[in-house]
């Protein structure tokens, strides 16, 4: 009855040591993949008339975070 509540882990169904040496940088890029699946999946959920409702706002959020970004991943700040 205990074998029922193991887990993927304890079956070894998934064992993420197997997939490489540096497991940090392995978790990094699944966790990146799961979070960008998610984001799409709620952005193709939004109302079609969000973004026009929502311009204002969103312009004043995503302007100045990209271009800060921009300028960090440049070196420029």
């Amino acid at each position: 009855m205990d074998a029922l509540f193991i887990g993927p882990a304890g079956a070894n169904i998934i064992d993420p040591s197997s997939w490489g040496n540096n497991l940090n940088e392995i978790t990094l890029e699944v966790m990146r993949i799961i979070l960008a699946t998610g984001v799409f999946a709620i952005g193709v959920e939004l109302p079609n008339s969000y973004l026009y409702r929502e311009r204002k706002s969103l312009a004043a959020l995503v302007v100045p975070t990209m271009l800060v970004g921009w300028f960090i991943s440049s070196g420029k700040l």
